[in-house]
């Protein structure tokens, strides 16, 4: 899987012209629009594309940007996926997330099959990504299908389009080559969690995501207080009031459920339930009770 980098880069090095707008002016969507930035295409070893892109980005003097933007082997967040990127001008900016290959759109046909199937699941993973910070808001996550642009203008609409169908005058991106089909079955394998075990820092930041803290994959301070402040579990010598301020966020008790499930010897539903099956894996897991706060997070990081 490619190295997610950290930071935010148009925030951490302030571009010459703005790039972004901060907030969005429509509720955001479960649509991502999928971009190639013609940046010239590294067709073997190390890819310093995505780095080469995000500089270019930062002091270009006309408006264009991505919320994330990858090559073979790393992905850079642009932009925050509150804020609009300026990715498209065809109205898609105010709803949308961007993710775009540090590749030429016309260069498909031409890559070797490693070198695809790298840059093709660069591409999935920015799509979890995104996928997963919709899922901690309570939206579901694109459906594995290409949108038609009437189809991505609808209120109710779930998935992807090429900026090639939003912008069919001017843009060809991702390619008629771009392999859509391994595209979807990455992205499905990747979301599901099937395949690859996801590194430590992928899990943290999907944790991070999901608890409101900065997406840095650093657990410090700030990031236990807010593990802290959403805490699961139950006990019977509590009283309603403590029960009442769990934090009842069923993508936050996948995360746990699905940590669970990993490990040897667990069987857990990945349902968003914490009921009893959860309740009892989590206190056989920790060997204490089945609180799950700061300490019993990073317990379930830490197991591979």
């Amino acid at each position: 899987m490619a190295t997610v980098r950290d930071g935010i880069y148009l925030e951490d090095n302030p571009p010459r012209r703005s790039q972004f707008r901060r907030g969005r002016r429509s509720p955001v969507k479960p649509v991502i629009v999928v971009h190639t930035a013609e940046s010239g295409t590294d067709r073997s070893g190390p890819d310093p594309k995505a780095e080469n892109v995000s500089n270019f980005i930062q002091n270009r003097t006309t408006a264009g940007s991505y919320h994330l933007v990858g090559d073979a082997d790393s992905i850079i967040q642009l932009v925050r996926f509150e804020n609009e990127a300026f990715q498209d001008g065809t109205g898609s900016n105010r709803w949308a997330i961007g993710i775009s290959l540090a590749m030429n759109a016309g260069d498909w046909p031409g890559l070797t099959s490693s070198r695809r199937d790298e840059l093709t699941d660069t591409c999935a993973q920015m799509a979890v990504i995104a996928a997963r910070w919709l899922m901690a808001r309570g939206l579901q996550a694109p459906v594995a299908r290409q949108l038609t642009k009437a189809e991505s203008d609808r209120t109710s609409a779930s998935g992807f389009i090429s900026h090639a169908r939003r912008d069919p005058a001017r843009r060809t991106d991702p390619g008629v080559g771009f392999p859509w089909g391994a595209f979807f079955r990455s992205y499905q394998q990747q979301l599901s969690g099937t395949g690859v075990e996801p590194d430590r820092d992928t899990l943290t930041r999907q944790l991070q995501t999901l608890i409101g803290a900065s997406s840095d994959g650093i657990i410090g301070p700030n990031t236990r207080a807010a593990l802290n402040r959403n805490w699961l579990g139950r006990d019977a010598s509590w009283d309603s009031s403590v029960a009442d301020t769990f934090i009842n966020n069923p993508n936050l008790i996948k995360w746990v459920q699905s940590r669970l499930d990993a490990q040897d010897g667990f069987d857990v539903t990945v349902d968003g339930d914490f009921g009893t099956e959860t309740e009892t894996a989590l206190r056989q897991f920790l060997g204490r009770s089945g609180i799950v706060a700061a300490e019993s997070y990073i317990d379930l990081l830490d197991q591979r």
